[in-house]
């Protein structure tokens, strides 16, 4: 029994000692699923706070209660470890969960639904391709869109990324449905322990962002989320890796989308 379980605990350590090497061996260069349940069960999934709310004068109601959040991991809630080296999926936090919990509080006479079809890893040319069904399945009463920053990153031209913008807006246009559209927060370089560097396209955010205020440019019902402002170049509400959000960044990404629903879909007058 001795040697049985001597053997056993020398397995329990070679496996673990492989499972550290491979997770350490390869850091993200872009958003990306992980697959490690020890690194999902390692974050609390109580729900966060409420966000605060940063408008003046609230509207007595909301015109818009169904919302389809469509983007990257970004968008499905993903963390990032203090040094970058791990990513750590976490829906439970997300801007998404965030924004609900903060429009049923504020406005406790109506129900509402943000459901989040972020996909981690995604580039903006494949959420435009999937927009359609997602429309077709969910039809929300409003679109809110963040994507590009990983095509950005995989060395995409600002116009390519631009036109699957525009078509994702012109998809939309077909269901009728309003857009609220965000820019990019910016992100910043960073060095992993292992010595990679990773720049995050943090150069070419500006210009990403300048794309997409053109081609929300005029159009009806279109209203741009101005993220990268509402960051600015406060470092803490981006996490280790320079790319995802923050606790804090989540925080602030379902208040800026929250002052931005108010200004789009306000209910003025009585609400019964």
């Amino acid at each position: 029994m001795d040697g049985m379980s001597r053997w056993a605990r020398a397995a329990v350590v070679a496996v673990c000692g492989v499972l550290a090497a491979v997770s350490c061996s390869a850091p993200p260069t872009a958003p990306t699923p992980i697959a490690s349940d020890l690194a999902q069960s390692a974050i609390a999934q109580t729900p966060p706070p409420v966000p605060p709310r940063i408008a003046a004068p609230q509207p007595m109601a909301l015109g818009a209660t169904r919302f389809l959040a469509i983007g990257d991991s970004i968008t499905y809630g993903t963390l990032s470890s203090y040094d970058g080296s791990f990513l750590y999926d976490v829906p439970s936090h997300s801007y998404t969960v965030r924004l609900q919990s903060a429009l049923t509080t504020y406005y406790p006479r109506q129900t509402f639904t943000v459901t989040n079809v972020g996909v981690p890893g995604e580039w903006a040319q494949v959420g435009a391709q999937r927009l359609h069904a997602e429309l077709t399945r969910y039809r929300p009463q409003a679109l809110l869109i963040l994507e590009g920053i990983n095509d950005l990153n995989a060395d995409q031209s600002i116009s390519v990324i631009g036109r699957a913008l525009r078509d994702m807006l012109d998809i939309a246009a077909l269901f009728d449905t309003p857009v609220l559209i965000a820019t990019m927060f910016q992100t910043y370089e960073v060095t992993t322990p292992t010595g990679q560097v990773r720049t995050n396209a943090a150069s070419s955010v500006p210009a990403l962002n300048a794309e997409i205020r053109r081609i929300a440019e005029g159009r009806r019902n279109v209203w741009v989320v101005d993220l990268h402002a509402a960051f600015g170049t406060n470092r803490s509400l981006v996490g280790g890796d320079g790319l995802h959000p923050s606790t804090s960044g989540y925080e602030r990404m379902a208040t800026t989308f929250l002052t931005a629903i108010e200004t789009a879909f306000p209910v003025r007058g009585s609400f019964q």
